[in-house]
């Protein structure tokens, strides 16, 4: 695993190119900086790679440096179209904060510490928009996220705003509340990243950083909703969406919208005030990644994702936090299983070694690899690198991201 990793990183660096200020990595032929896709998520792997023991400072170098000049240069960066976390200007200063963490990289920190209040002060003087986005990825909550790492009085001040913002949103469901990705969107995503657990997960990590009971109220009323719509008569799984989409599967088991994503809700709320129902349900979303029978390809389209968003590695991710929470050896031996999965099914370069995902309606099925962290190399590579350090030392360190459990 651990030559694996390195191997991926070797493969990352060498398809970076040169841009203003460092490095940066293309999809489809375009640059992006972001966390989800670009050199933020790049420069996140590496953290938490380096975090597991790896040496990843060569690609990280130019990652560093790319980032630092966006930040130099504030909203003029045409690469960042929000402020979105992994869309835009929250994700660059959640990587630089994680490197600067790992390695005591004081010019990364305040690289971090400046583009957060460059968004802080965004948020304060912005006029109220009841159709803005809601969700973890491009929206409100995940902004939040990467305000609450963040000690000033400014981050924090905007931190309140963000939070009160996603009170007001907040609908009425099942035995709780819910919220849509916009006031607008026309239906309903439960999961973390883009629907009710990723805005409850928020609100409750919010409540506890601001100390405001009220918020952790609302994120409660928000699992609640979760609870009662994952009791079905197979199992615990969320929908999809609500209602159905068409031709789209019901459920899914990844980060984004599965219980890999949705345990975090609970996990956070657990923390801050256990009680058994949140225990049950953090172990019915483990019961149900082991009854989805992944990495088994039951069906084309079924499991055709490596990556950390939607597929294998996100999965992994969770099964190793609840191996350092539990000691227990059954979710390690699982992970190594899907991790032989993950190897299997690598994509050997003269650069490296890489992973496609599939896109089974397409010919052919096996999409162009990816550097990124959400849906390539980075992110898969750091997964693996962490199962290494966790098989010689159940306490090793992971990168910090400014919260814990850790939302990705």
């Amino acid at each position: 695993m651990h030559t694996f990793a390195a191997d991926a990183f070797d493969w990352v660096g060498s398809i970076a190119v040169d841009v203003d200020g460092g490095q940066g990595w293309r999809e489809a032929g375009e640059l992006f900086d972001d966390l989800y896709s670009g050199t933020a998520g790049v420069l996140l792997g590496c953290a938490e790679a380096a975090a597991s023991g790896l040496d990843t400072s060569a690609v990280a170098a130019g990652a560093v440096s790319r980032l630092q000049q966006l930040a130099d240069h504030g909203p003029k960066a045409a690469t960042m179209p929000d402020d979105g976390l992994f869309t835009g200007w929250s994700g660059v200063a959640v990587a630089l904060r994680a490197w600067s963490g790992v390695v005591d990289d004081g010019e990364a920190g305040a690289a971090a510490a400046l583009v957060t209040s460059q968004i802080a002060e965004r948020i304060r003087r912005r006029p109220e928009d009841p159709a803005r986005y809601t969700d973890v990825i491009s929206g409100d909550a995940g902004v939040l996220l990467a305000l609450l790492a963040d000690d000033s009085d400014v981050a924090l001040d905007a931190a309140n705003v963000l939070a009160d913002g996603l009170v007001k949103l907040a609908e009425s469901g099942p035995d709780g509340l819910q919220w849509q990705m916009t006031a607008d969107w026309g239906y309903l995503m439960p999961g973390f990243s883009h629907g009710t657990a990723g805005n409850a997960y928020a609100l409750a990590a919010a409540g506890r950083r601001l100390d405001r009971p009220d918020l952790i109220a609302v994120a409660t009323r928000g699992a609640e909703t979760l609870l009662a719509l994952g009791h079905t008569p197979d199992g615990w799984a969320l929908p999809l969406t609500i209602p159905p989409r068409p031709n789209g599967p019901a459920v899914n088991f990844g980060w984004c919208h599965g219980p890999a994503g949705t345990a975090r809700l609970f996990l956070m709320l657990d923390a801050i005030d256990p009680q058994p129902r949140w225990q049950h349900a953090v172990d019915a979303c483990v019961r149900a990644l082991a009854d989805s029978q992944l990495p088994a390809r039951l069906y084309p389209g079924y499991w055709d994702n490596l990556a950390r968003c939607c597929g294998t590695a996100g999965v992994g991710q969770l099964l190793l936090d609840r191996y350092q929470a539990t000691g227990d050896a059954v979710l390690l031996d699982w992970c190594d299983r899907l991790a032989a999965d993950v190897i299997d099914r690598a994509v050997t370069t003269p650069g490296g070694v890489t992973w496609s995902n599939t896109e089974h309606t397409r010919t052919p099925p096996d999409l162009p690899p990816e550097p990124g962290f959400m849906q390539g190399a980075a992110g898969i590579a750091s997964w693996l690198a962490r199962l290494h350090a966790l098989h010689l030392d159940r306490d090793a360190a992971r990168a910090p991201t400014g919260l814990e459990p850790p939302w990705i």
